[in-house]
């Protein structure tokens, strides 16, 4: 190890890193993790707003009014605001949200947990039995909540049991039964949360789990993995370290050093590695990699076959609200839970006669600002507040997303902007493309037939394809070769003998299905692939 600092260096610390880190550790494998952002204060998400909205009902400085309450969950202090340390200025026409810190995205982690099936890996270089087993050690490892279905387009795994249903979740089960539709299902939902009643970090039924978890029922590196590999002597954790780029050998066929930037104290330095990973995320990774360019790879590392950057996805999504009539009046003497306690499955039919899968999420919780008022405008007080108050219980949301579009002009490239740190920023080119228009209006429409059925009232929608979604894929697609890809199938750079990439741009073509558990299944395996590998040298 002389000429090393250490065996493997893993970049990143959320869905990917995380899981590698600690299956890479618990294996005896020398390991250091960069995390560009700080470890995050034990009472974060204590000490914010309560989860009722307390006295401000969830109204702040920067509250618009009248809001839109379908923006709420890209509201939020954490996330990078494309200035500091950012990958990428936004907004603009894609929208690329980060947190710089430990976990990344998983502290806003809403904790949905389902497998990618057979057909939505068909074509890539490895099929759903390799991954398979994988997807069960995670589920164990993670605390998965759920029920087994047998439904062939959504595989079942291994659960713990999910939160009782509510009666709002009853009467959305009843109406999608009511269309009888055989592919059309309502299921408990899916997520990476701790049910058990007085173990550790027991769900306290919060409502909403996207404003982070005050006891750390879901699922994040910090809380759950991290506690049992921190003190071994062959984990090391680096917070606050801004990879900046890798360097490579004179031939270009190994990665030699990671090149970092202590951000508190602005200086730079080089660890060597004998394996680096990259699990900064779908936009992050490849500016890692455009800002690696040198006299041998002048495009960039691991971009033989001009592929990375190309091909950025998101889940195409509607999202619609009501108040249920049927709720009206009605008192809560239940477990709100953790708020979408539904997974959706439908199909939808274009214009040309085709028809694709979507799912989506029926979400029900107290609601923090009372966006219904702006409705109420010319009533007067006193009916506001009684109409206000039979009402409280009533709120429904629908979220339903389809399958992103690997379009190669929708790409992450250089940019000509510097963040805070003098580090060159990316661009990210984006158009929606028109068969997502038309998936999104086939959602929209079962999804109204849904509420309909549900004594739907009143209808908010929102639809949208540039970001918000926040499943990115795609720029560092796997693929069996240099022209159609960036990394092989064990996620190895082509043309690179020790450089991997483990985050959600490895997924050549995005499902309508969240994408995080693939991407921990993915990171558990590459963790094997990789102490073989050191084993054996």
């Amino acid at each position: 190890m002389a000429e090393y600092d250490c065996e493997v260096c893993v970049v990143g610390t959320g869905a990917g890193g995380g899981i590698l880190a600690h299956t890479l550790a618990m294996a005896g494998i020398d390991v250091v993790s960069l995390e560009q952002g700080p470890a995050l204060p034990d009472d974060q998400f204590t000490r914010l707003t309560p989860p009722d909205g307390g006295d401000t009902l969830g109204i702040g400085p920067d509250t618009v009014w009248p809001s839109d309450p379908h923006d709420s969950l890209f509201i939020h202090p954490l996330f990078a605001d494309g200035r500091a340390g950012s990958t990428a200025r936004r907004p603009g026409a894609f929208q690329h949200f980060q947190i710089l810190a430990l976990n990344g995205l998983q502290n806003l982690w809403n904790g949905v947990s389902v497998r990618f099936s057979p057909e939505d890996m068909r074509g890539w270089p490895i099929d759903y039995a390799t991954l398979e087993p994988h997807y069960g050690a995670v589920e164990e490892l993670i605390t998965v909540c759920g029920t087994r279905e047998n439904l062939p387009e959504l595989p079942d795994g291994h659960y713990v049991p999910p939160k009782p249903l509510r009666p709002a979740d009853r009467i959305i089960v009843d109406a999608v039964r009511s269309l009888r539709e055989p592919h059309s299902h309502a299921i408990p939902n899916r997520k990476a949360i701790n049910t058990r009643a007085g173990t550790p970090h027991s769900c306290v039924s919060t409502g909403i789990c996207t404003s982070g978890c005050p006891v750390g029922a879901v699922y994040k590196f910090s809380v759950r993995l991290l506690p049992t590999i921190a003190g071994r002597p062959n984990y090391r954790l680096r917070t606050g370290t801004k990879v900046v780029r890798l360097l490579a050998e004179d031939d270009g066929a190994r990665v030699t050093a990671v090149e970092y930037l202590d951000v508190a104290r602005g200086e730079r330095h080089r660890l060597r590695a004998r394996y680096v990973v990259l699990a900064a995320g779908a936009v992050e990774t490849p500016r890692i990699l455009f800002n690696s360019a040198d006299d041998r790879h002048p495009g960039g590392l691991a971009n033989h076959g001009d592929q990375l950057g190309r091909r950025l996805q998101d889940n195409p999504k509607v999202v619609l609200s009501t108040s249920l009539y049927k709720l009206w009046g009605k008192h809560r003497d239940y477990d709100i839970g953790y708020g979408d306690l539904l997974i959706l499955l439908s199909r939808g039919r274009l214009p040309d006669g085709s028809e694709f899968p979507f799912i989506g999420h029926a979400i029900h919780g107290i609601p923090t600002t009372p966006h219904y008022l702006g409705s109420m405008r010319l009533f007067s007080t006193g009916l506001k507040d009684r109409l206000s108050r039979a009402m409280f219980h009533s709120y429904l949301t629908l979220g339903l997303f389809c399958a992103g579009d690997p379009v190669p002009g929708n790409r992450v490239r250089p940019g000509d902007t510097l963040d805070a740190w003098g580090v060159p920023q990316v661009d990210i080119d984006f158009a929606i493309p028109g068969r997502a228009h038309q998936q999104m209006d086939a959602m929209m429409d079962w999804g109204r037939k849904v509420l309909r059925r549900a004594s739907a009232t009143l209808y908010h929608t929102t639809r949208d394809n540039s970001g918000t979604g926040i499943h990115y894929a795609g720029t560092t697609a796997m693929s069996s070769g240099a022209h159609a890809g960036v990394v092989d199938a064990d996620l190895k750079a082509h043309g690179l003998d020790n450089l991997y990439v483990c985050d959600g741009g490895v997924v050549p073509v995005l499902p309508d299905k969240h994408l995080t558990l693939t991407i921990m299944a993915l990171a558990h395996r590459l963790g094997g692939h990789l102490a073989q590998r050191l084993r054996a040298a």
